[in-house]
């Protein structure tokens, strides 16, 4: 078997491996929307089958393209279905804006026919290679893949969390000895705050500007993210205004419908009934009239209305980032230089901001633990800016490790 690394090695974004043998069969095509680079590396053979790992963009938003020349089966559990749908249209429409057409409308309807939804812990078999998904955490459906051909295993985690959450369960780990395990290492160098600890700061940052009259602006993914939010600031309290705006509320929805892939999710429908929705832009100006707290998409203020409501809060308010931010986006650049652009105008804006590391991806602790609790012949690091470094602390640890380049093929 060979494993072609087309996209995510030495970087974050536009995921993509190519394991080929008796058959094509790539692991995630994703897009890197705010990078000079945006598509993984085309793959240089017929695709036959394809697994999608989770809904997020940099692991799905590009799988409309493998229809262009071929049709392969996509295999993903049913709320990644469902959710990759919605983000990949609403890519489609900011690509479009920068005139950027790498796929159609009905490459999207063919990849929608050829999905093939697997829940976790159910083999599917993909031609000679049997397929299992394991919960990964992270996300409500997102999947560690563990490929068998009964010649060589190979267990994709692609991004994974140990540690549960108030919506993801804890990451289940696939059984020992698979000839390989291809790795994210975002968070290599270091381990994030307990959950409990964050909930405590953001319930006292809430209400401290809660007190002083201002609104509380939370940029928020709108898979993932603003379901966790949701649930955290009902816990912290149960009477605020919660306003959700953005792509946010169509997730919410999806995820009702898949209760089995949601923690706790009794709970979630009521915190979600506690909420209200922004259904036009329009409706936006009264949520401003009285202290409350908005969830609203992007999380990196890149498109969505975040942005429009961080420009329209006062000194009183604030804005509680509580997911990573890629450098050059409005987000990184509030956090890092104190300034967002609009229009092509560099503004600092009047409400105060912070950050609180609500990562859903594992950390330092748990990349380790999942090595060392799967014990692979060879680890593959990709995922992360600092692949080759995080390799060889795994090389200090007993394992055969490498960070592949962009583009390498390697037999296993």
């Amino acid at each position: 078997m060979e494993i072609t690394f087309l996209g995510a090695s030495q970087e974050v974004g536009r995921s993509s491996f190519l394991l080929s043998d008796q058959e094509n069969i790539l692991l995630d095509c994703g897009l890197k929307i705010h990078a000079d680079q945006t598509f993984p590396i085309e793959p240089p053979h017929k695709v036959d089958y394809a697994v999608m790992s989770h809904a997020h963009l940099d692991h799905s938003g590009n799988f409309p393209s493998l229809f262009k020349n071929s049709s392969p089966e996509v295999i993903c559990t049913p709320p990644t279905a469902a959710m990759a749908q919605i983000i990949i249209e609403d890519s489609m429409r900011i690509m479009a804006k920068r005139g950027e057409f790498p796929f159609r409308a009905a490459h999207v309807k063919r990849m929608q026919q050829h999905n093939t939804l697997l829940s976790f812990n159910k083999k599917h078999q993909i031609g000679e290679t049997e397929l299992k998904l394991y919960s990964a955490g992270h996300i409500p459906g997102a999947a560690i893949c563990d490929l068998d051909n009964g010649d060589k295993r190979v267990v994709y985690s692609g991004d994974f969390k140990l540690e549960e959450t108030k919506t993801t369960f804890a990451s289940e780990i696939p059984p020992v000895g698979p000839d390989a395990l291809i790795m994210e290492s975002t968070y290599f160098d270091r381990d994030h705050p307990t959950r409990k600890d964050l909930e405590m700061q953001l319930g006292e940052q809430m209400s401290e500007t809660l007190e002083n009259g201002g609104t509380v602006l939370f940029p928020a993914f709108a898979i993932g993210r603003t379901q966790e939010l949701i649930r955290i600031i009902r816990t912290q309290n149960r009477d605020v205004d919660i306003w959700v705006d953005g792509m946010g509320s169509k997730v919410n929805e999806i995820l009702s419908h898949y209760p089995s892939y949601m923690k706790d999710f009794k709970q979630y429908r009521r915190d979600l009934d506690s909420c209200k929705i922004i259904f036009h832009k329009s409706d936006r100006g009264k949520v401003l009239h009285k202290p409350g707290v908005i969830i609203a998409t992007a999380g990196m203020l890149q498109g969505g209305p975040a942005l429009g409501y961080l420009l329209k809060l006062g000194p009183e308010s604030k804005a509680i980032f509580t997911g990573y931010s890629v450098p050059d986006t409005n987000g990184h650049n509030l956090l890092n230089k104190g300034y967002v652009e609009y229009d092509g105008v560099h503004i600092k804006p009047k409400a105060s901001y912070s950050y609180l590391d609500f990562s859903a991806h594992a950390g330092r602790s748990e990349l380790f633990k999942l090595a060392e609790t799967l014990k692979p012949d060879r680890v593959f690091v990709v995922h992360g800016d600092h692949c080759a470094e995080f390799a060889e602390e795994l090389k200090l640890e007993g394992f055969e490790a490498m960070a592949p380049a962009l583009g390498e093929t390697i037999e296993i």
